[in-house]
């Protein structure tokens, strides 16, 4: 962890904001039910927008010899479409509601980027969470290979 701003949340996008930073950033996002079996993300769309979790489950899919494979399945706190949001990429895999409906709260990277853009401080403590989660992401891949 940093040694810049001090933790106030274990949601990994939000770890270093305040309440009241959370809320602001919480406001401009759009919240969204994915119903069972329908998908949030499909893979190769060009897409840049950033979820989190907030109700339910979601499964993480590829396609494997022509057919979907559960590669994970992720919940409440989990986020969701961050290489994209960097790097404006296709997306590389699909994510879809399981066997029940989940909400998810998303962000638009224009919107978000704008947002940020006006206050420094708070642009600085979501990009160090951001990487924060990256790197875990990466660490995780690499204990499992």
């Amino acid at each position: 962890m940093n040694k810049l701003f001090p933790q106030h949340s274990d949601h990994p996008l939000f770890r270093y904001f305040t309440d009241d930073e959370r809320r602001k950033i919480e406001k401009i996002a759009v919240v969204k039910t994915i119903l069972a079996g329908n998908y949030l993300i499909r893979a190769k769309e060009a897409d840049s927008r950033l979820f989190t979790v907030e109700e339910g489950h979601l499964d993480i899919v590829a396609k494997r010899d022509g057919k979907e494979s559960v590669l994970a399945t992720v919940g409440p706190g989990d986020v969701l479409g961050e290489v994209s949001f960097i790097d404006d990429s296709p997306r590389t895999v699909s994510v879809r509601a399981g066997e029940e409906n989940a909400v998810v709260r998303g962000w638009d990277k224009k919107t978000l980027s704008e947002a940020l853009a006006f206050d420094p401080q708070l642009l600085a403590k979501f990009s160090v969470a951001l990487c924060e989660l990256l790197v875990e992401r990466l660490r995780d891949t690499a204990r499992r290979v």
